[in-house]
């Protein structure tokens, strides 16, 4: 669950930096970039930044080496260590599980509405298809392979549609031709739809349908969702017209107005064929006020949202330490110089064993970084939220003979109020001759 909502903190927080970059440096941005830019807040919601903590951890620590508790190291190896999967379940950790539960339940409905939808769609406009048999068609996609560089040939078909091109499929991308269109319409069109292809723009949908379905408590995910798929879309007549002459560019203009009632290149990559008021109007308007944008203007651009990333990306320092357990860790034995000093111990299934030689405290916490804390009694209620770090409890008892038994337990600790709770018993080690 932390996971979670450290995800969505992360693409909340990176989704306004853009806003915020979007407003005082849109004049300096194309609609291209903009779209590249969302779709990397769009993977700031999908991947979480912990797989970077690693390497800020190791980098914080060349400056500031981490202190040991009392000055001294436990030795112990508590890496594998991996709790059962009953341990600790604490009236918070229930409300957690409840809520994940229900988080779960809710975007894996949301996530089947949306498959089913996509299948019947789908189905209905298959049945609508009907062969394409332009005799222009051939002679625009040999004009179109020597402008996009696409290697295979999409089907194309019409619909009986009058008035709405779109593209569906990511794998076998399907153009669906309107059925009524000028003359020399067709080279623009197909050109329109295949660079929503070649862009990849079918798979961009796809992953914000389901970073929609993850993210669906969040209010910013939705808005998210339209920004992307209206960049889509003037992403797509900015590369369109790339290059192209002001005639060129006005007849592709021309053939947006004459279907601005309709849904002509409208949302082809998604399929998704509702009126949007005014769209059509903000397309023509961006293209008609499209300007030259010099080279250190986009590096200063870039250079924002860059260090925007890089800050954000310190969230993957909030993500919790995971450390795993193993159900049997044994201490091997030692061999002092007199040959008289020795344990006696179970032994591992795997054949090794981990030494346990320093002991501070004859009742001892040792955590993965094997810091060594004495236990103490507090107060666990005068803690708000504890903060669980896995690791072992150690007892040490002398006994009547000069030997010594140190006993170890699965533990946890809190890092904040310092409570330990203390899980089921490892193993238990006896010493003929105390060194502790």
């Amino acid at each position: 669950m932390v996971y979670l909502f450290l995800m969505t903190l992360a693409g909340s927080i990176l989704f306004i930096g853009f806003l915020g970059c979007e407003k005082m440096l849109g004049k300096s941005m194309t609609e291209c970039m903009k779209y590249k830019a969302l779709m990397i807040v769009m993977l700031g919601y999908a991947i979480p930044w912990v797989w970077i903590k690693g390497i800020y951890k190791s980098i914080i620590e060349s400056f500031w080496p981490e202190r040991v508790a009392a000055g001294a190291k436990g030795i112990i190896d508590t890496a594998d260590i991996d709790t059962g999967a009953m341990a600790y379940q604490t009236m918070k950790y229930k409300l957690l599980t409840l809520i994940v539960s229900l988080w779960f339940a809710v975007a894996v409905m949301l996530l089947i509405i949306r498959i089913v939808k996509s299948f019947r769609k789908t189905h209905e406009l298959h049945a609508l298809a009907i062969r394409c048999e332009d005799e222009n068609l051939e002679e625009a996609m040999k004009q179109l392979r020597k402008t996009i560089c696409y290697r295979h040939k999409p089907e194309i078909v019409w619909t009986r549609v009058n008035n709405g091109t779109f593209t569906i499929g990511t794998l076998k991308p399907i153009i669906f031709l309107q059925k009524e269109y000028a003359e020399g319409d067709l080279y623009w069109i197909l050109k329109h739809e295949m660079t929503h292809i070649v862009s990849m723009d079918l798979w961009v949908k796809l992953l914000l349908e389901f970073v929609c379905c993850l993210h669906w408590f969040n209010p910013f995910i939705y808005f998210l969702e339209h920004k992307i798929k209206s960049l889509s879309e003037t992403s797509c007549d900015e590369r369109v017209t790339k290059g192209c002459t002001e005639q060129e560019k006005r007849v592709y203009m021309d053939l947006l107005d004459r279907n601005r009632g309709g849904n002509l290149l409208r949302k082809s990559a998604g399929g998704d064929l509702e009126r949007v008021s005014g769209e059509i109007d903000k397309r023509i308007t961006l293209m008609e006020n499209t300007k030259n944008i010099g080279s250190k203007e986009k590096v200063i651009v870039r250079a924002v949202f860059g260090t925007l990333i890089f800050l954000d990306s310190l969230t993957a320092l909030a993500y919790p330490d995971v450390h795993h357990v193993k159900n049997a860790v044994m201490e091997m034995a030692e061999d002092a110089a007199d040959g008289n000093n020795f344990w006696i111990y179970e032994y591992a299934e795997d054949g090794y064993d981990t030494p346990i030689e320093i002991i501070l405290y004859d009742e001892q916490f040792v955590d993965g970084e094997n810091q060594i804390y004495p236990i103490v009694s507090v107060n666990e209620l005068s803690c708000f939220e504890h903060d669980f770090v896995s690791g072992v409890i150690q007892i040490h008892t002398k006994d009547e003979d000069g030997g010594c038994i140190v006993e170890t337990y699965e533990s946890v600790r809190c890092t904040k109020c310092g409570a330990t709770q203390r899980g089921e018993l490892l193993h238990r080690a006896k010493k003929i001759s105390c060194t502790h």
